[in-house]
């Protein structure tokens, strides 16, 4: 191996979501992956079900777990009516 390829292999870094396991039980797509017909339905029906669930995870916590873009899971959100919860979490201590 190179030095120039063990310097740039040696720097990588692990995302987060990486790290983390699938907590609220949603299917991840993989990159690129395209959903159409029933397959996207079901993956709508999952995304809008964990948002008004009882875990209530932020719109960033499902992009997370399902590979998607956050602009992706919001998309989704908005055009099934779904009352979006305002930013920055809980106030209540």
């Amino acid at each position: 191996m190179s030095a120039i390829h063990a310097r740039h292999t040696t720097g990588r870094r692990t995302s987060r979501s990486a790290l983390t396991s699938p907590v609220l039980g949603l299917p991840r797509v993989s990159k690129g992956a395209r959903l159409t017909g029933e397959d996207r339905a079901k993956f709508d029906r999952a995304v809008i079900e964990a948002y008004t669930g009882e875990q209530q995870p932020s719109i960033r916590q499902i992009a997370e777990e399902t590979g998607r873009a956050f602009a992706t899971i919001q998309g989704i959100l908005t055009s099934a009516t779904v009352a979006l919860r305002p930013r920055g979490g809980s106030r209540t201590p």
